[in-house]
């Protein structure tokens, strides 16, 4: 696999996956993908499956920079694993992955549905374009609490791509997260040693390659807001956000988003500020700052013989199922 530099592809690089991989579990690298080996159950049965390493902490997914798609990788990866399928998540609309999915079609069974959505902003449109845009309730929002924060409290930004564990910085950043309903809830990063390993490396390895973005918001020596992500393909995936519930009335968070975005329009190497999305029904506060939302595709390719056969239909089944299920929602 290539190796990232300066942030370009950072996550598609060796250095995400070596992250991922020391904190989730053992990877398999071959042919510029990198994946995880399991089983999947199909009622009373089970089979072998290749699954793309990802998880709800991942970014956009594809083949490392640089790496051909051949039309028979299917069969290749298949074949090597003994698997009966493939399923690869978090693909974007111009990922290689998903363009050679489609043509895969024509020889294998292949299914490609949307996975996700991820709210995102424009950056190339301008700040001011971004901000008439919202709500007229966000913007008063915006305007009444931005001047709390910046005038009457005095509060700051700060803008850095430094490795924040060579200072106490991390540990204030993950205990303002843990402040809040994330650690009422146990779902902060340090309320899980998996997740804890997983970013404590991902910001030191980011920093050093020079993908890191971190946004920081501060009434004097007291961190009021925070946002972390890391930049690849001139984006800015936003990975964690979080503030001191002592500031909730005055709207932190949304201070500092506003103020983030603002630092990415006027940032060269950025044209997308990517809140991401792990689902079909992304947050509201997500929604109200974005443009527009990205789908995001899982592409699931079968094996040819009766496992694959097998595979292909428990899943026809399963997405009826769940349309059915919709559906009924929809119409109560």
């Amino acid at each position: 696999m290539l190796a990232a530099r300066s942030g370009d592809a950072f996550h598609l690089g060796d250095a995400w996956f070596a992250c991922w991989s020391a904190a989730f579990g053992p990877v398999i690298r071959q042919n510029g993908l990198t994946l995880v080996a399991g089983h999947e159950r199909l009622g009373p049965i089970s089979v072998r499956s290749l699954r793309s390493a990802t998880n709800p902490h991942s970014v956009h997914y594809d083949v490392a920079p640089g790496t051909p798609v051949p039309a028979d990788l299917p069969m290749r990866l298949m074949s090597d694993h003994g698997a009966a399928l493939l399923r690869f998540e978090y693909i974007a609309e111009d990922a290689a992955l998903l363009a050679a999915a489609r043509g895969w079609s024509t020889r294998y069974r292949v299914r490609i549905a949307p996975h996700a959505l991820a709210p995102v902003v424009d950056c190339r449109n301008g700040y001011d374009r971004w901000l008439v845009a919202r709500s007229k309730r966000i913007r008063q929002r915006l305007r009444r609490d931005g001047k709390e924060v910046f005038g009457t409290l005095g509060m700051t930004t700060e803008f850095r791509t430094d490795d924040p564990t060579t200072s106490d910085l991390f540990d204030q950043i993950l205990a303002v997260e843990r402040s809040g309903w994330k650690g009422r809830e146990g779902t902060a990063i340090s309320d899980n040693p998996a997740e804890c390993r997983f970013y404590t490396a991902l910001v030191r390895e980011a920093a050093a390659a020079g993908a890191l973005h971190i946004a920081l918001l501060w009434h004097g020596e007291r961190l009021a807001a925070f946002e972390f992500g890391i930049r690849g393909g001139r984006r800015v995936f936003l990975l964690k956000v979080g503030y001191d519930e002592a500031y909730a009335e005055i709207s932190v968070g949304y201070v500092l988003a506003a103020e983030h975005i603002r630092h990415c329009v006027g940032h060269p190497g950025v044209d997308w500020y990517d809140k991401m999305g792990n689902g079909m029904s992304p947050a509201e506060y997500k929604l109200r700052f974005a443009d527009h939302s990205d789908p995001l595709y899982r592409v699931t390719v079968y094996a040819p013989g009766v496992r694959g056969r097998l595979a292909y239909a428990h899943d026809g089944l399963r997405a009826r199922a769940k349309a059915w299920r919709d559906a009924r929602r929809d119409r109560a």
